[in-house]
């Protein structure tokens, strides 16, 4: 089920799929690390990579293991007519942009971390998906803990 189409501010990566939340404990954090699919990332869990441009599967891991991406919130798109992938690039990067400065505490600009955005496909979107998920990282990973607040 393809689900997401994800957009480095300059680029895209496509994240897809639909299966499990994967093992989680009450507070709603990954315990393990599991590959789901898009449909189950939340905000707060972190990505070990994003292998291609194409993929169905997202491999989650605790935020305290090596990880890439932390997905730091999410939006919804607006539109009745699916905007295209430059549409999505610039409605989602803009939403992620305005949530990210109150998350990280600087500007996305100013920041030494990267931003992607996970976002709805043309065959999703004809299914009433609208939601992007806003992930903050870098290529490289080697990351640890939560992002929140670091203001670099």
């Amino acid at each position: 089920m393809n689900r997401w189409l994800g957009v480095l501010l300059a680029s895209a990566a496509l994240l897809t799929g639909c299966a499990a939340d994967g093992p989680r404990n009450s507070a709603g954090q990954v315990t393990a690390p599991v590959t789901v699919d898009s449909f189950s990332i939340q905000v707060g869990d972190c990505v070990t990579k994003l292998e291609s441009d194409s993929t169905t599967r997202l491999p989650l891991v605790p935020c305290d293991q090596e990880h890439a991406w932390e997905a730091f919130a999410t939006a919804e798109l607006t539109g009745d007519e699916f905007p295209g992938n430059n549409g999505v690039q610039n409605q989602g990067g803009q939403l992620c942009t305005e949530a990210f400065e109150p998350f990280i505490g600087v500007a996305a600009k100013e920041s030494k971390f990267e931003v992607r955005v996970l976002a709805p496909t043309k065959d999703s979107w004809a299914q009433q998906d609208r939601e992007v998920v806003c992930l903050v990282g870098s290529s490289a990973g080697k990351l640890t803990g939560s992002l929140r607040g670091v203001a670099k």
